[in-house]
């Protein structure tokens, strides 16, 4: 990813408690890759997904819900890559 924050990590505002390599794959953006997103998620301590802009990310009561007709991934810190789920926080 090209932005990077002005405190250097990619910590949300403490809401929520994944990161997100957003603009997955657009076509004026060339670092945003699924590669890129794999090299950027094996440095993030936990879950993190990699969305594209037809991809948003619903949290209701703790329940974290992709909603797309794009594609994603989620990458979590064993290695374990999954899409197309709903998952309890």
């Amino acid at each position: 990813m090209s932005w990077h924050p002005p405190t250097g990590d990619d910590r949300t505002l403490g809401v929520v408690d994944f990161s997100i390599f957003p603009h997955l794959d657009h076509e004026r953006l060339p670092d945003n890759s699924m590669a890129g997103a794999e090299k950027w998620a094996a440095g993030i301590p936990g879950p993190a997904y990699a969305i594209d802009d037809q991809t948003a990310i619903k949290v209701t009561d703790g329940t974290v819900e992709v909603v797309s007709e794009g594609h994603w991934k989620l990458f979590t810190p064993d290695g374990e890559k999954l899409s197309g789920f709903t998952r309890n926080l």
